[in-house]
């Protein structure tokens, strides 16, 4: 049995019911009549199919020759075929994390808004790890700011399939914030302002290199060069001895992050000793141990051990990147302006040095000189 409405076909049959959509529209700019007949399994899919599809039509875009039978999943695995050489590790892992995903099973002409909902309230959920000694730990589920960003990398895939001639919703992530932010699921990341302490910072490079010395990596020496230097753990585990200067006391930072570009932002740095950590000399007394890498470490196993030191020493809330704000907080207190912080700590946008804006203010203040007189 058929029941017609407004282009769409409800079909029912013994395994249920398909909703096929028929269109036969002329498109206003070419002349051209398109005549197009397609099944979805539910009406939500043929209402989100006609929509785009009438839509294009009538604007001129239309080309019956694009493919929307792919899954997400498919489309990030030829998005990344064709661009992956450009993306850093993290944003790498990103994908794959959706990949994973249920809405990753998705045919790309028939996201919709309620399907990103649906995504984003299952990511907030926690999940459940069995230890190596059989206990389950629970991890809590992705934030708004991780949601935000993982929202953001799939329009980023449908903006570049729009590109490609792929059957897609381009603007379906825009067009989806608000209904995302009123479920609770996406918001801006909350600006840290955590500062270790002296003691504290004395106290994890004691656990590395005292209390726990036999460790293959050097962390006591990565925090004070980190704290001394402003730089990504990234940026520093990838430093090389040939971008090296030691008559000027600078090395060279490779493909630093930079949202507007992805690789071959390059700037030098100046290896300085104003925070109380002389990083050149720290640098000098690595030399030698190493042919090509300065700090030839795992990312991922200091990424694992730092925070684990952490909690032993019962030291709270405090990750390896609160260092990089530590360099840019002594700068300011030392007296040099935001743009020669910006130097060495690869910042590009003004709006992330506010807090440091902040601190400037409060040491503009000068001791009132006695023989002052007022103006009026």
């Amino acid at each position: 049995m058929e029941k017609q409405n407004d282009f769409i076909t409800e079909l029912n049959g013994v395994k249920g019911s398909t909703f096929k959509v028929r269109i036969r529209q002329r498109c206003p700019f070419t002349g051209e009549t398109f005549k197009i007949s397609k099944s979805f399994k539910t009406r939500k899919q043929a209402e989100s199919y006609k929509k785009i599809t009438l839509a294009e039509i009538l604007q001129g875009t239309f080309n019956q020759n694009k493919k929307g039978e792919l899954t997400l999943a498919d489309l990030i695995d030829l998005y990344l075929k064709e661009l992956g050489h450009n993306f850093r590790r993290s944003k790498l892992g990103a994908y794959k994390l959706i990949k994973d995903t249920k809405l990753a099973k998705k045919r790309i002409d028939s996201l919709s808004t309620q399907d990103l909902i649906r995504h984003g309230k299952e990511r907030q959920l926690p999940k459940f790890k069995t230890l190596k000694n059989g206990t389950v730990k629970e991890l809590p589920g992705a934030g708004g700011s991780t949601m935000n960003a993982e929202f953001s990398y799939i329009g980023t895939v449908l903006k570049w399939a729009k590109a490609e001639q792929y059957a897609v919703n381009e603007t379906l992530i825009t067009e989806s914030r608000r209904a995302l932010e009123m479920n609770y699921l996406i918001h801006d990341g909350v600006e840290r302002s955590r500062r270790p302490s002296q003691d504290e910072l004395d106290r994890l490079i004691n656990y590395f290199e005292v209390i726990r010395p036999e460790r293959n990596i050097p962390l006591g020496i990565l925090i004070r060069f980190a704290v001394g230097t402003g730089l990504r753990l990234g940026e520093i585990l990838r430093l090389e001895w040939k971008e090296l200067n030691e008559a000027n006391k600078t090395i060279w930072i490779r493909d630093r992050k930079d949202p507007r570009q992805k690789v071959g932002k390059d700037n030098e740095i100046a290896l300085i000793w104003q925070t109380g950590y002389d990083t050149f000399e720290i640098l000098m007394a690595q030399k030698g141990k190493h042919p090509e890498l300065v700090f030839p470490y795992s990312g991922d196993t200091v990424s694992s051990v730092f925070p684990r030191a952490v909690r032993r020493l019962g030291i709270e809330d405090l990750h390896f990147h609160d260092l990089r704000h530590e360099f840019c907080s002594r700068m300011v207190e030392y007296g040099w302006t935001i743009p020669k912080i910006q130097v060495n700590s690869g910042h590009k946008d003004l709006r992330s040095m506010q807090r440091y804006m902040n601190m400037v203010s409060k040491n503009l203040h000068e001791e009132k000189p006695k023989n002052w007189i007022s103006l009026g």
